[in-house]
C-alpha cells in the first residue's frame, strides 16, 4: 500500500490437481485501488464434466503493495 492506502491487486485461479499452465488463470491487475472489483469472465477450455468433478478450484488474492521511498 502506498501512503494513500492504495494497492495493485489481482487474483490467480488454479485447478487442482494439476500443475500445467492450462490449469492456471489470472485476472487483470487493478491499479491504485482499495476496493477491487473484477468484472471478468475467466474460462478453462478443454475440460470435460468428468474433469470438473475431480478438480478443485483454488483462488488466491494478491495485494501488491506500493512502496514510496
Amino acid at each position: 500500500m502506498d501512503s494513500n492506502g492504495l494497492a495493485d491487486p489481482y487474483v490467480k485461479l488454479h485447478l487442482l490437481p494439476g500443475a500445467s499452465k492450462s490449469n492456471k488463470l489470472r485476472t487483470k491487475t487493478l491499479r491504485n485501488t482499495r476496493n477491487p472489483m473484477w468484472n471478468e469472465t475467466l474460462t478453462y477450455h478443454g475440460l470435460t464434466d468428468e474433469d470438473m468433478q475431480r478438480k478443485t478450484l483454488r483462488w488466491i488474492l494478491y495485494w501488491i503493495l506500493q512502496m514510496l521511498i
